[in-house]
């Protein structure tokens, strides 16, 4: 099943990413490193998997999440 956002302007990806996102930051708070499909896991039957995977991507490009050897964290705050 395609998401609903699949051919959404920019406004619908931003409500998509502001709906999802916190519940990606709260399942990272814990500062356990988790894969991708850990968390498409984590957060399937609330989210649809592909949306997940976008705000997951939205979020490492805007800084709040960091990825390395394809695991996600919280990105580090500066002081």
């Amino acid at each position: 099943m395609p998401s609903p956002y699949e051919r959404a302007g920019l406004v619908e990806i931003n409500a998509m990413v502001a709906r999802i996102a916190p519940a990606i930051l709260v399942l990272l708070a814990n500062g356990v490193p988790r894969t991708k499909p850990a968390i498409v896991a984590a957060l399937a039957g609330r989210h649809d998997k592909q949306d997940v995977v976008h705000t997951l991507i939205r979020l490492a490009v805007t800084g709040q999440v960091s990825e390395a050897g394809g695991r996600y964290v919280l990105a580090a705050s500066e002081p």
